[in-house]
């Protein structure tokens, strides 16, 4: 063979190396790119906190619909809860957490409008079903009233099936993001939550109803705990933390220890400044507890607990905290039902959100440069 032969076999040969060399340094660059995009995305978590309220949670309901199309102006099309690694709810918003984060298989929600999202759903399902939840009696005499001085106010077999609707017999475990729930276990004097880690195999209607089972309204909720092998009662996790943006902390330091910041965005139910003048009716038990009045002490127990965690959360080194809460101007009832309240709620909803639309917008843009993937671990 020729020198020349030679010579053109050797420059072929080190020119398939090169572009064999050129293309692991290219596979690298990528691979290095990606993980440096994976561990930025890991360093800064997203979660979504939703306060208790009773039918007040037409509120966040509204306001999770106006996040939504604005997700969609900026070309971000994902479903709502795959924005975030933590959904959290005390009561009524835990029941919107667990709606958000179901995955609603086969025959279930069959009863809603399948043409419109999940979001909108569920903010109609305040206006269809609030009085299956809080039926009204037909009698001219107050006999609930009367009755939430003794016993519960409502029984809770309509909400119960409602639940089973809604929720059939999926579990925690099947959340489509990391959920957590409420409650309060008033047998042990503590906190107990629900979450699709620390207990995967409750039934999400049970996490539901114990998260919601509000004192004076509705009876306890009973779950079998499979750690402690108790059947405990459990009750409205808003006695303990009706912002339960402090546990979301908490069990997001847990779920993510590497984190290095985390972004909360928190949904109120709307305040009332209308103040509680109980000197007037001489500060006994019967008006601390009047049901005509909203049971004060309820309220008290519940403004408290916001306010408290309220001031912590914004002075959190690794948090930023994005608080939507404003004063409704009127004295709303848990249980209120009224469809031209319920609409007044709504418009609240709106011009709060347009109040609060440039800061809502920023968090949601930082949500979507990062590409959140639902992280479940």
């Amino acid at each position: 063979m020729c020198i020349a032969s030679y010579y053109s076999l050797y420059l072929h040969g080190n020119l398939t190396y090169m572009m064999k060399y050129t293309m692991l340094v290219y596979m690298g660059l990528l691979d290095y790119l990606k993980r440096r995009s994976d561990k930025k995305r890991g360093k800064e978590r997203f979660i979504l906190c939703l306060d208790g309220g009773g039918m007040r949670g037409i509120i966040p309901a509204t306001l999770l619909m106006h996040i939504e199309k604005t997700l969609h102006t900026i070309s971000d099309d994902r479903p709502l809860y795959s924005h975030f690694d933590l959904i959290a709810g005390t009561s009524t918003g835990g029941l919107i957490a667990l709606a958000l984060s179901s995955p609603f298989k086969n025959e279930l929600f069959n009863h809603v409008d399948k043409s419109m999202s999940m979001v909108s759903n569920i903010a109609q399902i305040y206006r269809e079903y609030g009085q299956t939840i809080f039926p009204k009696g037909n009698s001219i005499f107050p006999t609930q009233v009367i009755n939430q001085l003794f016993s519960h106010k409502y029984d809770d077999a309509s909400f119960n099936h409602l639940l089973y609707n809604l929720f059939g017999n999926t579990t925690l475990q099947e959340a489509l993001t990391p959920t957590m729930v409420v409650s309060y276990n008033y047998t042990h004097d503590k906190p107990y939550i629900f979450s699709n880690t620390l207990t995967p195999h409750a039934l999400v209607r049970l996490a539901a109803r114990a998260t919601s089972a509000a004192p004076t309204y509705f009876p306890p909720a009973f779950y079998f705990d499979e750690i402690s092998k108790e059947n405990i009662p459990l009750i409205d996790g808003g006695v303990v933390a009706n912002n339960p943006v402090l546990y979301a902390y908490k069990e997001a330091k847990r779920l993510y220890p590497e984190a290095e910041k985390f972004h909360i965005i928190s949904l109120g139910t709307g305040k009332s400044s209308q103040r509680i003048e109980i000197d007037k009716s001489n500060g006994g038990v019967l008006s601390w507890f009047d049901p005509v009045r909203g049971t004060p002490l309820h309220q008290i127990y519940a403004s408290c607990q916001m306010n408290t965690s309220d001031e912590i959360a914004h002075i959190l080194d690794d948090v930023t905290y994005l608080r939507i809460h404003k004063d409704i101007g009127k004295k709303i009832k848990l249980d209120e039902t009224d469809p031209k309240i319920l609409t007044h709620m709504s418009d609240f909803a709106d011009d709060l959100f347009n109040e609060y639309k440039e800061e809502i917008t920023s968090y949601l843009s930082l949500c979507s440069q990062i590409k959140i993937k639902p992280n479940r671990p």
